[in-house]
């Protein structure tokens, strides 16, 4: 019996460690980002993240994810440093 959607990581079936996916379906790259889908979808008409068409459905590679997400983090602010002060000319 053939089951839908690829879960976190897969087994191998004695004690090796699990096989992690090298790409995941549109709505599990939605749960791993905490993002929407339509914002996944707008990712990869960009070229942000890589994704192929497997039949009908859309993978999207988890490596191109990760790569994506880290470069767009945001660095924290060092201690003791303020946020510029907002200009009165902006209100």
């Amino acid at each position: 019996m053939h089951r839908r959607g690829s879960g976190a990581s897969l087994t191998t079936g004695d004690d090796r460690s699990p096989i992690e996916p090298i790409s995941v379906r549109v709505p599990d790259a939605s749960r791993m980002t905490g993002l929407g889908r339509s914002t996944i979808y707008e990712l990869i008409a960009s070229g942000d993240i890589e994704a192929a068409k497997v039949g009908r459905a859309t993978v999207i590679m988890v490596e191109s994810i990760r790569n994506f997400l880290t470069a767009n983090r945001m660095r924290p602010r060092p201690r003791g440093r303020e946020a510029p002060p907002m200009s009165r000319d902006a209100t």
